[in-house]
């Protein structure tokens, strides 16, 4: 039996311990290729996981879908199972990442620096993720007595942590994006730069109402990434693997067949649930708005490439909205208009604090700090709900903006999305495995 006192150093058979940054840049690239041929769904995500997004809110009409497949779902209730069993995918993702930030002994290294720059941007993006999913929407005044995540700091197989609440949760991911901001990464082959953790920095104050941070870390990224002209738009939207200028970060840069699979099932997928009428209507309210070319056709069927993007556009949208929020009307509507000017081809009119549209009635009633929508309000919402269509923005508009219930029927059943489903499930097993620790979100418990 003495050769038992050693058994825990034998390297299995066929696998690399790592010791070395080379060998922990096998973990980080493992996940870097994915994120480039879109055959990943929870960290960029692609395809197959935007189209679902936006099966579950309103901008296309579920009552009146030829067929339900896999891929547009009637109702965000039928995607329940699937919804909780993505929840240890992420914290895969995260283990990796706390294997480079805590057991890599060189940390002085280029390569190194690249290496702990990145797992920090991945790790923090992964917590985001699951932030917005499977967290309630953030509300400072609650935020202490909130369920946030489990957060976990370190390379820990044996560890059983709680969920912590969702002040601290932010407060942990909005450290982490800045952790990886001391490493400054700029080799775009790292993917996730230091431009990268800004606009997810960027994303993450949005969520939180963080209006100064909004405006803070957003500015400088939209002079690096302009938004495109309305000739670049309706090229950039036609391209399935190029970047175009004003993308901080998408998937999709590289032929591979997983991520086609998904790509193209994806876009037959797409073809079974026509555009709400609601959405035609608001296209409707301005001449000459080129994305009406791109997002669908004359039967009201979507026809807009469906890709993961972050696009400096988003980011313009969120600073207009955080100087609406301040009261600071003349600073929002020239973000406003800056975007207009670029989108309305023709008899185009900035918007003015005299000359705004009326308040469109639809699922949104309030805005994000619950109060009711005014007309420049309004107006910022509708221009996101239309540039950033079918690009999964929509179902955490609705989460952000009030929860608003809304039902579809099919087959003479009438599906009501309630405010619970906004959050989905944590997976099932670490409930049961940890009770008392991992408290299940409500309206899934038994």
């Amino acid at each position: 039996m003495a050769s038992c006192s050693h058994y825990l150093n034998v390297q299995p058979k066929g696998k690399v311990i790592p010791q070395k940054a080379e060998d922990y840049s096998t973990i980080i690239h493992y996940w870097l290729d994915k994120i480039e041929k879109g055959s990943e769904n929870t960290i960029v995500g692609n395809s197959a996981d935007v189209l679902e997004l936006d099966s579950y809110a309103d901008d296309q009409d579920a009552s009146l879908a030829f067929s339900s497949t896999t891929g547009t779902p009637l109702f965000v209730g039928f995607k329940v199972n699937s919804n909780q069993d993505k929840y240890p995918d992420y914290y895969s993702v995260i283990k990796d990442c706390n294997m480079i930030i805590g057991e890599m002994d060189d940390t002085e290294s280029e390569l190194a620096k690249k290496l702990l720059g990145t797992a920090w941007t991945l790790r923090s993006i992964c917590y985001y993720n699951l932030l917005i999913r499977y967290c309630s929407a953030y509300n400072p005044s609650t935020a202490s007595d909130s369920l946030g995540l489990t957060l976990i700091e370190g390379f820990n197989m044996e560890a059983k942590i709680g969920r912590s609440n969702l002040e601290k949760t932010v407060a942990f991911i909005k450290e982490g994006f800045k952790k990886a901001l001391t490493y400054n990464v700029t080799d775009n082959d790292y993917i996730l730069t230091v431009d990268v953790a800004n606009a997810y920095l960027t994303r993450l104050a949005f969520w939180t109402k963080d209006w100064d941070e909004v405006i803070l870390y957003a500015t400088p990224l939209l002079d690096k990434y302009p938004i495109l002209n309305s000739t670049e738009y309706s090229d950039a939207m036609k391209q399935r693997f190029k970047k175009a200028t004003d993308v901080i970060l998408r998937s999709y840069t590289v032929e591979d067949d997983l991520g086609s699979m998904d790509f193209l099932s994806s876009k037959t997928d797409v073809q079974n649930r026509p555009v709400s009428k609601n959405l035609v209507n608001l296209f409707a309210q301005e001449q000459g708005d080129i994305r009406v070319a791109e997002a669908y056709d004359k039967k009201r069927i979507p026809t807009k490439m469906i890709l993961s993007r972050l696009r400096s556009e988003e980011l313009c949208l969120d600073v207009a909205e955080a100087y609406a929020h301040k009261e600071d009307a003349k600073k929002a509507l020239f973000y406003l208009n800056d975007l207009r000017s670029k989108r309305i081809d023709k008899n185009y009119i900035a918007y003015t604090e005299d000359h705004l549209p009326e308040v469109y009635k639809e699922a949104i009633t309030t805005d994000a700090t619950g109060q009711p929508l005014t007309k420049l309000m309004s107006a910022i919402l509708c221009e996101r709900r239309k540039e950033l269509f079918m690009e999964g923005d929509r179902w955490f508009e609705l989460k952000r903006n009030g929860c608003p219930e809304f039902w579809v029927a099919s087959d003479g059943r009438k599906y009501v999305i309630t405010k619970s489903l906004y959050t989905f499930p944590i997976y099932k097993n670490d409930v049961d495995l940890y009770p008392g620790l991992i408290i299940q979100n409500p309206g899934y418990t038994e």
